[in-house]
Parts: C-alpha cells; structure tokens; sequence
C-alpha cells in the first residue's frame, strides 16, 4: 500500500512540475508578444533602412499639372512653397503588422424611426493638419499666423476629435446627402418635407474638401495619400528626412471610421462623410490625371496610380464614404465663361467620374458661383453643370440655407458650415444659435475649448489677429 501511495504521489509531483513549465512558457510568450507590441495603436514601426524609423511602406508617385489650381490667395489649394517630392520608386514589399481594430460597439436600444420635417445641418472642412509643426510657424508675426491657410481652412486632429464628440453629444447623426432630397413629377430636385430618421436624433452631413493630398502640399503638414492597412482605410506620409508614417490617427477618414464604430449611433444607415474632389492633381493622393507635357510622367505611370487608388475608392465607398465633384481645377466659379465650365467639367467627367462613378453633387471651391444677370435667367456656366446631371449644389455659408433656385436652372442650393480656423476665432454665436430662429444648433462644439495650441498662437491672441486683419474693431 505504501509503494502504491508513493507512486502516487510521483505521478502528482510530476503533474505540478509539468504544469509550472507551462505556465513559465505562457509568461514568456506573452511578455515576447507585450514586447513587440507598438505604442500607439494607430501606427506601427517597423525598421526598412538604416537609420530611419519607418511606420509603413508604401511610396509617392508625384507630377505637376498644366491644369493648376485656379485660386483666390486663400483657398486650401493655393500654390504654396513646393516641399521636396518624393521620387516615384517600386513599392517596398516589407510586412505591415497592425493593431486590431476597435469592436464595434452596440447601441443599447434599437432606434426607433419617425418622420422628421426639420432642419438638415451641413458642416465642412479640409483635411486635417497631421503635423502641426510642419503647418504652423513661430517666426512671424501674429497676423501672418491666422493668414495661414493652414490657419484658415484647416483644423488639427485633436480638434476634429473633439468637434466629433461634440457633435455626438448634440445629437447629431450622419447622413448621406442622397437621402434627404428628393426629384419631383416635374424633374426637379427639392428637399424632402419629410423623412424617416430615428428619434432624437438631429441629421447632419460632413463634407470634406480637396481630399486629393496636392503634390504642391506635401510635407507641409498634411499626409501624402490613403492606402489600405490591415483591411482598412489607413494613411501613409513621407517626411523629408526619409521617415514614413502610416497609421490611422492622422486624417478624417479613419478617425471618423473608427469613432463611428464606437458610437453606432452616429451614423443613419451607415452613412459617414462626403468626400469632395478635384482632378488636376489626382485623388486621394494618387495621380490619376491624364499626362501632360513637361510633368515627368508616362502613361504607364498613371494607370498604375489608376490600378493603385480602385480599391481603395471601393472600400471608401463600402464602409458609407461618398464623393461629390469639387471641379476640376479648383477654380473661382463666378469668373468662370461657359467655355472654361465646358472644359472643367468636361475633365472632371473624363478623368475623375470613371474612378469614383456617377454623383449629383457638386461642390463650388471657395462657395463661389455664377449668379443669374436678371434674377430668371440660368447663366451658361451653371446651365453646364446642370446639363451634366448636377442636381444638388453646395457653397460655404455659416448660417443654414437650403432651398431649390430656379434662378439657377432648378437646383438645390446649400450652404454649408465651415469648421475651420476661422469658423473658431470669428463665427462662435453663429455656431452656437440659428441665427433667425435663435434655436440651439451646436451648443457643445465651444471652439475656445476646443482649440489646439499646436498652431503656435493662443486663442485670445488669434482671435485679436484675425481682427487686426480684417480691420474689425
């Protein structure tokens, strides 16, 4: 009995030891997995090339236009100090390891749907400033600080973090534009009296200029192009001193894509943002623009920035991303002849429509357009637009106007609200209150709150600029 009890106890000493090596290997797996891990979820460093720490692998092509941007001095797509291109080279085949994506989140309740009759709210910006410490300069003086167009047009990640979450907390659910309007018996386009939308929940839609990361802007704050990153819209930059960054924390679109994913119920039918192009210098960063002469590229170069930008417009369009044309050459509409809107529109359906595919949307650079001369008559620019299936039209406007102008041929017409520089330092009450009705329209978005310092001025000493320019008093 005694033999038969210490074998027994063997069998169990050995059982214990074998255990504590398992155990001991685990620890050791997982501190080795912990170790490898990146720091920041969003990007990932992974060592090409001596000396340099890379986040992603993936170069730019570039090429300048003959059909340049057509600008009014403080326009996003004005010419700016040309930052050193990057050589179109072949595509480094190195591994991309990412973090997992964010769950989903549920919401708690189904939404229940009611007809909604009110306001539709339409908000807009560029793309975002990446790096701040490219975009904003600290040896000029404080006016030269707000003239930045960086300053202007643009608005930090922080800051657009925020202006989400301030949103959310409105009550404001995205929206495709697609869905609040509607074409009568009579063929013209209207805004629906009414529509399904859940309850408590106020329809927004997000547009977003120029997301065409201009060669002229590269390495001036911006990111270079999007790519695809583990099965997702990701973003890939290349700094002069030959740093990549690839990640999903530096532009719109996947900050968006993952807020969404977090709060569900921001977005009606999965709809997120319009995105809004031009074409003299590609899309999304590619170069997809015919061949001119002098630009250093061959046929062959463009269609693979072509091959290169499908899937990722796909995607784009399969996680409720949508396009609106934004023109061709970012040019000032109201000097526009018909024969310069002819040729505009013309390239724009060429070049850019065979990308992204049909849209009715149409997006004037700089909210400008062509006014009728007697208050009735269609002018020849917009009648050209019109005839090549625009139907629902959007300038830049502060305060909320929407209405279908038959002065313009029988279209919508919509301002949109600018969320930028100087939407922060010049239009807080507007933001605050419809103006008219004096009803509350984004009571969270505080733009002193949310103002990111990383633009090298204070807010009280921007805003004291910004009216020092503009001699307000």
């Amino acid at each position: 009995m005694s033999g038969g009890k210490s074998k027994g106890n063997g069998l169990k000493v050995m059982i214990i030891v074998m255990l504590a090596v398992i155990v001991a290997l685990i620890v050791i797996i997982a501190k080795i997995s912990t170790d490898n891990k990146p720091s920041d979820p969003g990007k990932v460093v992974i060592n090409t090339e001596p000396g340099h720490s890379v986040m992603t692998a993936l170069p730019q092509d570039t090429g300048d236009s003959t059909d340049g941007p057509e600008t009014t001095g403080n326009g996003p797509s004005d010419n700016v100090e040309t930052a050193t291109q990057i050589p179109a080279t072949a595509v480094v085949t190195t591994p991309v390891v990412t973090a997992t994506a964010t769950p989903t989140k549920q919401p708690d309740t189904e939404l229940k749907l009611v007809d909604y009759s009110g306001i539709v709210e339409h908000v807009f910006t560029h793309s975002l400033v990446a790096f701040p410490e490219l975009a904003y300069p600290t040896d000029i003086s404080d006016v030269d600080k707000v003239m930045n167009t960086y300053f202007i047009d643009c608005i930090t990640v922080s800051e657009f973090k925020q202006i989400l979450q301030a949103l959310y907390d409105d009550g404001y659910m995205l929206v495709n534009i697609n869905y609040v309007y509607e074409v009568d018996s009579n063929g013209v386009p209207r805004l629906k009296k009414s529509f399904k939308f859940p309850e408590g929940k106020k329809p927004l839609v997000f547009s977003f200029d120029d997301t065409c990361y201009y060669s002229n802007k590269m390495g001036r704050g911006m990111i270079d192009k999007l790519v695809i990153i583990d099965g997702k819209i990701g973003t890939y930059t290349k700094h002069k001193d030959g740093t990549v960054v690839q990640g999903f924390d530096e532009e719109h679109i996947p900050i968006l894509d993952r807020f969404v994913e977090e709060h569900p119920d921001f977005s009606f039918n999965g709809a997120k943002g319009m995105l809004c192009l031009t074409g003299y210098d590609g899309i999304l960063g590619y170069r997809t623009q015919r061949v001119s002469e002098g630009d250093g590229r061959t046929e062959a170069d463009r269609q693979r920035e072509i091959e290169a930008v499908k899937p990722i417009i796909q995607l784009l369009k399969d996680t409720g991303w949508y396009f609106a044309s934004h023109s061709y050459k970012h040019g000032v509409m109201e000097n526009y002849s018909t024969a310069s809107m002819e040729d505009c529109a013309t390239k724009f359906r060429n070049e850019v429509i065979p990308l992204i595919g049909e849209t009715k949307i149409y997006v004037y650079p700089y909210g400008s357009w062509k006014r009728s001369s007697d208050g009735v008559t269609c002018p020849g620019p917009q009648r050209v637009l019109n005839e090549m299936g625009f139907e629902y039209f959007c300038s830049v406007g502060a305060n909320w106007y929407a209405k279908t102008r038959s002065d313009l041929g029988n279209i919508i017409l919509q301002d949109r609200a600018n969320i930028d520089g100087t939407a922060f330092v010049w239009f807080q009450d507007i933001f605050y209150k419809h103006e008219e009705t004096g009803e509350s329209r984004f009571p969270s978005m505080n733009f002193r709150e949310i103002y990111d310092d990383a633009r090298n001025i204070s807010y009280d000493d921007a805003v004291a600029a910004y009216k020092k320019w503009k001699g307000i008093e």
